[in-house]
């Protein structure tokens, strides 16, 4: 039988010393169990009541921002793992053809890469809500995808003639970059993440209309409402290492999506 709680009225300055007698008294009350015969039921006040939910809704007040914080921890350590999953197909695909996934934007990275990597969810960074297809994907490049690869447009920028480069950046001719080109693998982007309402396969940092700053995503983890400048991203190298960037790092002092020395440097933006 579950013992009845009484209420009765004492001097509020009695209050304090006896919450955690409160709490108690309520944990006994809520055990079934036989009454002492002739011995009554310890009463406690109303106001030791509120205060107990007053002690109660600041706990929860505490705790709620770290459980949001543990479990952005976890999506963030999931989108890390996707994009290790992306570096090891692109390192696959080396393997087999000797260069990396050439810019094709009629047959977009995410199709090339598709044998290598297999499960469209690797494409999905579990913190990113992009609109959902209306119907199954016909092919991996309508998948819902988190991320964008680079294009080594500073280095074929310097490598192709102008025609050669209009060609390619029109994607009307296919330039696939060899591995041995790049000197900094480990300081070398492969893949980022991009802005969620943005449908961009590459970053093109010779863009005329858009910079690296306008496609990718610099804050998507650990993000703070009232600092727009907080958070930050991740990064796969082309090393296949994967690397947490806070905002802006990876564009400043040195642009990490830059090959050539000197693109790491001039096409660096600085924004915070």
């Amino acid at each position: 039988m579950i013992s009845t709680l009484k209420l009765r009225a004492v001097p509020a300055h009695r209050t304090p010393e006896r919450v955690w007698g409160v709490l108690l008294a309520v944990a006994q009350a809520a055990r079934p169990g036989p009454r002492t015969i002739g011995k009554p039921a310890r009463a406690f006040t109303l106001i030791e009541l509120l205060v107990v939910i007053a002690v109660i809704a600041v706990l929860a007040a505490m705790l709620l921002p770290a459980l949001s914080r543990t479990k952005e921890s976890g999506r963030r350590t999931a989108c890390a793992n996707n994009l290790r999953q992306l570096a090891i197909a692109a390192a696959l695909y080396v393997t087999d053809h000797g260069v990396y996934p050439p810019r094709d934007l009629s047959d977009p990275w995410p199709n090339q890469l598709l044998s290598q990597y297999q499960n469209l969810d690797v494409l999905l960074c579990p913190s990113d809500r992009p609109p959902l297809p209306a119907g199954p994907p016909t092919e991996a490049a309508q998948a819902p995808r988190s991320y964008l690869m680079n294009s080594f447009l500073d280095y074929f920028g310097t490598a192709l003639s102008p025609a050669e480069f209009k060609n390619l950046t029109k994607g009307t001719t296919l330039v696939p970059l060899r591995d041995n080109i790049i000197q900094n693998p480990a300081d070398t982007i492969l893949f980022g993440e991009k802005k969620t309402d943005r449908n961009d396969f590459y970053v093109d940092l010779k863009s005329v209309t858009l910079t690296v700053v306008d496609v990718t995503e610099q804050r998507r983890h650990h993000r703070d409402s009232g600092d727009p400048k907080s958070g930050g991203s991740n990064h796969s190298y082309a090393d296949g290492g994967v690397r947490y960037s806070r905002y802006g790092r990876s564009l400043c002092p040195v642009n990490y999506w830059a090959i050539t020395e000197s693109g790491r440097t001039n096409l660096a933006i600085c924004i915070y």
